[in-house]
């Protein structure tokens, strides 16, 4: 992505770069939302806030290079926090490759052991990796830990192979 400019004209408090930031993205103004976030200072909260940022713009984009290398540092950095796992993953299925993510997925794992998210995508990397009864173990994981896994394994075209089987466990009934 190419800068417009490496800075806005003016330097402002850091809310205003940053409702400006959040303004151009709703625009789909990318680089004028990426000046505003230079503008920010190289310092807590806002250098998070901005990598955070930049990673929505470049997923929106579908740049996964650049998404996994954002992606991959908020993991490294805020490792707590199960959504850079996720993102990371996300990112490094697209670019690199589905195994690389499920490699990251299950690091992610040792570290959240409760999370649901993180089953329900590994079940969904097992399933395109044709492994079936591995993908339906880390289903049932993940529904133990949040039932709307049942309704999102049903729609999600990952889990095409396994559909029937979720079918007959019976999945696909409305969930009140």
């Amino acid at each position: 992505m190419s800068n417009v400019d490496d800075l806005p004209p003016h330097i402002l408090k850091p809310e205003i770069h940053w409702k400006r930031a959040k303004g151009y993205l709703e625009l789909e103004m990318y680089e004028f939302a990426q000046r505003e976030l230079r503008a920010l200072p190289a310092e807590e909260p806002w250098v998070k806030r901005s990598s955070v940022f930049n990673l929505s713009i470049y997923q929106e984009l579908e740049n996964w290079e650049e998404a996994q290398k954002i992606a991959r540092g908020l993991r490294y950095e805020f490792s707590e926090e199960v959504d850079w796992w996720i993102a990371d993953a996300y990112a490094t299925r697209r670019f690199e490759s589905i195994t690389e993510a499920r490699s990251i997925l299950l690091e992610g794992l040792a570290l959240h052991y409760d999370d649901g998210l993180i089953r329900f995508n590994l079940a969904c990397y097992a399933c395109v990796l044709k492994s079936p009864r591995e993908c339906i173990d880390f289903l049932k994981e993940a529904v133990k830990r949040d039932e709307k896994f049942k309704l999102m394994a049903i729609e999600d075209d990952d889990l095409i192979d396994v559909r029937e089987e979720l079918l007959k466990l019976g999945w696909g009934k409305a969930i009140v």
